[in-house]
């Protein structure tokens, strides 16, 4: 008997999350390892965050005039081979061009797998919060595991561990199931951008680049302000898997939550868990609250992709999809994180003063929430 949709979604989209998980952990102790400055390693993030941004729409444009699982295998292998390369790279220029081939394959992977999952969730095929869930606590599995490992043989696995994950995503990509959508008549740069005509879609790409943009300076500063405060190294992992737990679990919940509450709403929310979030962590470094303040992590991110993902099911053609999510993700992801991130980097002082920037920035997608609401269903 064939694996379900749901089996099979579910399994490659472990790898590609497990491939994230060992990358945001590891992957600049490994580029110092190698030789690589703190500036330099900031230079390959950002010219990496760049060629996601440059990658993503193209993976979108292929993956509408051909089926999905077509472009998301091609975008595996691509990273797979970035990997490789990677592996015995040293020095700024080959890491460089390494990691940047490594991160043009990965934009395709996280959008149109969620092109995927929320076609076959529209047809009654998987329940897209439960395999979301296995996906995130793959991620969290991956941080801890994949410590284990390098502290056991070395940096030196690090790319090999996420040439692993890679080399199961592309050998699942093929059996993927089909979602059944036809090719997009047009599938084009300017077509693809013809999506922010619609009133629906603009509101959310506008609405995840705030919202998740204000999470720019957790990610980029968040250890480092813990740290300097006395915090040590165990309770920094322990404290990002707390918010990891809360993401998993909300989507494990998800499915009954988005019956009850609309992307309007779910957008608020988040946008107010933001501000509160983000101005206990600008005020304290006081353990506890911290602890309380990661839980928040299933409403500053987990709602603000839910709701993206009910809106870019409801505005956009099913023959569009992978267009709609590459462009949602670079604009609403990838632009807007790299811009905020190297503000906030710049405009860092040892206080959390940076902190209560995002928060202030966090309350301007309220309007937009506002405007969600309004939209008919």
């Amino acid at each position: 008997m064939p694996a379900s949709p749901a089996l099979r979604l579910g399994i490659f989209l472990c790898a590609v999350f497990a491939a994230g998980g060992v990358s945001s952990a590891f992957l600049a102790l490994w580029m110092a390892d190698r030789g690589l400055s703190a500036a330099e390693i900031g230079t390959v993030l950002s010219l990496a965050a760049a060629a996601r941004a440059l990658a993503a729409p193209l993976w979108g444009r292929l993956a509408d005039a051909l089926p999905l699982r077509v472009a998301l295998t091609a975008g595996a292998a691509t990273a797979l081979v970035g990997n490789l390369v990677l592996a015995p790279a040293a020095g700024f220029w080959p890491v460089l061009l390494a990691v940047m081939l490594q991160s043009a394959g990965a934009s395709a992977l996280m959008p149109l797998a969620d092109a995927v999952s929320l076609a076959l969730a529209q047809q009654g095929r998987l329940d897209y919060g439960r395999v979301r869930a296995a996906a995130s606590a793959a991620f969290m599995a991956a941080n801890a595991l994949g410590g284990v490992a390098v502290g056991a043989a070395g940096l030196f696995l690090v790319p090999l561990l996420m040439a692993g994950a890679h080399a199961l995503a592309t050998a699942m990509g093929p059996a993927l199931p089909h979602t059944g959508a036809p090719p997009a008549r047009q599938a084009g740069f300017f077509a693809s951008l013809s999506l922010l005509r619609r009133r629906g879609f603009l509101l959310t790409v506008l609405a995840s680049a705030i919202i998740q943009g204000s999470h720019a300076a957790y990610y980029t500063l968040g250890a480092l302000h813990w740290r300097a405060a006395g915090h040590s190294e165990t309770v920094i992992g322990l404290l990002w898997a707390a918010s990891l737990l809360a993401e998993t679990l909300l989507f494990l919940l998800a499915r009954p939550l988005l019956t009850r509450v609309s992307p309007g709403w779910l957008t608020a929310i988040a946008a107010s868990a933001c501000a509160l979030r983000w101005t206990v962590l600008g005020l304290t470094t006081w353990l506890p609250a911290l602890v309380a303040i990661q839980a928040l992590h299933a409403l500053t991110y987990g709602f603000q992709h839910l709701s993206a993902m009910q809106m870019l099911g409801r505005t956009v053609p099913a023959e569009r999809a992978g267009s709609a999510q590459t462009l949602h993700a670079t604009l609403g992801g990838t632009v807007s994180l790299g811009v905020i991130t190297w503000l906030a980097g710049s405009s860092y002082d040892g206080t959390g003063l940076i902190f209560l920037v995002m928060a202030a920035l966090a309350t301007t997608a309220l309007p937009l929430a506002a405007a969600l609401g309004r939209l008919p269903r």
